[in-house]
């Protein structure tokens, strides 16, 4: 007896099934859990576009440069790489910080506060 697994994406919004290559698996965050929604193309159309107003107000902080539209995953997951910055800019934050008196070591981390206070200062 053969069997056969078919694996059909759905529409997370409105349940109808999603042609490979029309749809998207849209990942995003919000305060701090992170989601993941099935969507046709004219329904990530419309997630996109109500989300571009909040974008453009935005500060990103890391993650992926851009998105690849129109591609539909099969639930693989997706690796992701801590954003690193430049050297020089970690000294000049970490020798910024010390002058304004913060409490800063010369390794590891520097902290979300220090790093908001040096881009709001700059």
């Amino acid at each position: 007896m053969a069997r056969q697994t078919v694996i059909e994406h759905v529409d997370d919004i409105d349940g109808t099934p999603i042609v490979e290559g029309k749809g998207e698996t849209i990942v995003f965050s919000v305060n701090g859990i992170e989601y993941e929604i099935d969507l046709s193309a004219k329904n990530a159309k419309d997630f996109h576009k109500k989300l571009d107003h909040y974008i453009d107000h935005a500060t990103k902080v890391g993650g992926r440069k851009s998105r690849s539209s129109g591609t539909l995953t099969s639930g693989a997951e997706v690796k992701r790489k801590p954003v690193r910055q430049n050297r020089d800019d970690v000294r000049a934050v970490r020798e910024w910080a010390q002058e304004q008196g913060y409490d800063i070591g010369v390794r590891g981390r520097i902290p979300t506060e220090i790093s908001e206070a040096y881009k709001a200062a700059h």
